[in-house]
């Protein structure tokens, strides 16, 4: 089994790097990213990848050369960010490849689920968003759905807490760039059957979640469940849904200041006769503060609440994850989270046992007891809980 990961060189990758180093099926993985972090991969292939690794230097802009890097492969794993997702899909049906990717932000994600019949005809999959959230969530949904006859509303939840003392000015849980458009974009709810636009940042709901998340703030941010969930479960009556978050606290307050100040913002302004861009000084900035150094203590629970009927009895169906860093890596729970589903969707793909074809959401084509049982492995333990209404 041979595994391209695209982005190599990124947070997320590391765990989706880690996850297939130590999968005894995986035979031959490649690193691929910029040139210029040619020896940060260089560096990964040698302390995690036990000899199975090579490096690449791809640019994926460069047609050509990215289908010349991922030939051959069972799977691409796209770690890259979510405005490259189209140009990768696309080299990867050109070449019969199956694909994962990080997910679409909502936008692009409408965009990529448009493909479904070219993929499908070609005979291969698409994985539309593969994480945490996106990701483990639309797969615990899809497992609620398929106890019910019919489903009235899906509620996804998504609590985190950083608890390490931390020694750089803002840890920044993942690719900036996204969460700056959560913190900017309007997000999207299903009510009543209706897709609605509400404000970023909106709809602030007080969760007890388990501990050590415990009580948090979730609020409304853009998320590719947005779309994905409401076309899936169309069919089966669904009227209600959203997706809630809450960052680490100080990090949110942190984010929420920059945000509200202009340096989130994609129009350029003149600076003593220079254009700049304010989003983009703001990341170029953040990728100079020094790395936390203290040991991970971040904590995140993902819940998803779904009510409908079963032989006319209602039920609600609780989905619940705790996660963890993840000590036999020495790795952060965000990381964890999100890069080793990606590394466990690529060995199903390619190892034939997700049998859905086309470009589809995790929801509609991910086997729900087999991913378990793998993030089960990498210490990521689901549990469900169901209540019966006897009214």
């Amino acid at each position: 089994m041979k595994i391209t990961i695209l982005g190599a060189a990124g947070k997320i990758a590391s765990g989706t790097i880690r996850d297939l180093a130590d999968a005894p099926e995986v035979k031959e993985i490649v690193l691929a990213d910029l040139a210029q972090f040619r020896s940060v991969m260089e560096e990964r292939s040698k302390s995690w990848c036990h000899g199975k690794a090579s490096v690449v230097s791809v640019d994926i802009n460069d047609t050509a050369s990215l289908r010349d890097n991922i030939r051959g492969s069972g799977a691409v794993a796209n770690c890259t960010t979510h405005h490259l997702n189209l140009q990768v899909m696309d080299a990867c049906l050109a070449e019969g490849i199956h694909y994962v990717d990080l997910g679409g932000l909502f936008h692009v994600a409408k965009k990529q689920l448009q493909l479904n019949d070219q993929w499908k005809q070609r005979g291969i999959t698409a994985v539309l968003g593969m994480g945490s959230a996106p990701g483990i969530v639309n797969v615990m949904s899809r497992y609620a759905v398929d106890m019910l006859d019919s489903v009235d509303s899906i509620y996804l939840r998504d609590g985190i807490v950083n608890l390490a003392q931390m020694d750089t000015p803002i840890a920044i849980p993942y690719a900036l760039g996204t969460l700056l458009d959560e913190f900017m974009m309007n997000a999207f709810i299903l009510e009543n059957g209706e897709l609605k636009a509400v404000p970023a940042l909106s709809g602030g709901e007080v969760i007890d979640f388990p501990a050590p998340v415990g009580t948090q703030t979730v609020y409304s941010t853009i998320h590719s469940e947005e779309i994905t969930i409401p076309a899936t479960f169309k069919s089966k009556g669904l009227k209600h849904m959203s997706f809630k978050l809450a960052l680490p606290l100080d990090f949110e307050n942190k984010l929420k200041f920059l945000v509200d100040i202009g340096l989130g913002d994609k129009e350029a302004i003149n600076v003593n006769g220079t254009s700049v861009t304010p989003r983009d000084f703001l990341i170029e900035l953040c990728k100079r503060l020094p790395r936390p150094t203290t040991k991970p203590d971040d904590h995140k629970v993902l819940r998803v609440d779904v009510a409908g009927n079963k032989n006319g009895a209602k039920l609600d169906i609780r989905l619940e994850m705790i996660c963890h860093p993840y000590r036999p890596w020495e790795m952060g729970t965000g990381v964890h989270s999100v890069g080793t589903p990606v590394g466990v969707v690529s060995r199903l793909l390619a190892g034939g046992e997700v049998t859905e074809k086309g470009a589809l959401p995790a929801e509609a084509c991910i086997p729900p007891k087999r991913f378990f049982e793998l993030l089960g492995e990498r210490n990521l333990h689901a549990s469900v809980m169901v209540k019966k209404n006897l009214s």
